[in-house]
């Protein structure tokens, strides 16, 4: 038991949804696209230092403080009383990154992942001062959507990044259970939400 809840604990920590956001940018620009062609390795890596500062190091940086001043018990924040403040922090930073990339004359797909998540963390902080859904499961609903959404927009095949997505989510809402911080209920609606929230989100941009 205290093996699998280490395991879970390790899963639940390296895929947080603080991480997300980068990590998607950062398969965006692995993948060989006219991205890649049209974004400089100057602009790639400033638009990833951006990304990474603002939607993980200052929320994390936030939590902490909050931990350290008693605010909350846990960086996972696994209490549902808990995840407002850090939950606002994030949805001011999310939107500061949407608004900065903005300035900056990017491909579409950028924008629309850096407006996706902050639309997911608002409607996460909405949802959370009534019911305990799954930041983790919601963060990676719109991570898998977003692999599919890149898949048909730009024409590209990653049919095997896509499954690895739809696995690390099985695992680490397997995780999520084994901790016992969310009911099945939480997680399904979790990954449905962020699933079916960048969708739809790009229909009505495309629109």
């Amino acid at each position: 038991m205290r093996l699998a809840n280490g395991a879970a604990r390790v899963l639940s920590t390296l895929f947080h949804p603080l991480f997300m956001p980068t990590l998607g940018i950062f398969i965006l620009f692995q993948l060989n696209t006219y991205i890649n062609f049209s974004v400089s390795f100057e602009a790639r890596r400033f638009i990833m230092l951006i990304i990474f500062i603002n939607t993980a190091i200052a929320p994390v940086f936030s939590v902490l403080i909050l931990k350290r001043t008693g605010y909350i018990k846990d960086f996972l924040l696994d209490d549902r009383g808990e995840r407002i403040f850090p939950l606002l922090i994030a949805s001011v930073m999310f939107f500061m990154t949407y608004y900065l990339l903005r300035q900056i004359s990017l491909p579409s797909l950028i924008y629309f992942y850096a407006m996706g998540a902050t639309l997911l963390v608002l409607l996460t902080l909405l949802i959370s001062f009534l019911w305990k859904i799954s930041i983790h499961m919601v963060s990676l609903g719109g991570f898998t959507a977003f692999l599919i959404l890149t898949s048909i927009v730009l024409g590209t095949n990653i049919p095997w990044l896509i499954i690895a997505a739809f696995l690390i989510s099985g695992f680490t809402g397997a995780s999520r259970l084994q901790l016992r911080t969310h009911s099945p209920a939480q997680v399904y609606a979790g990954y449905m939400l962020g699933f079916a929230v960048l969708f739809l989100l790009y229909f009505y941009v495309g629109s």
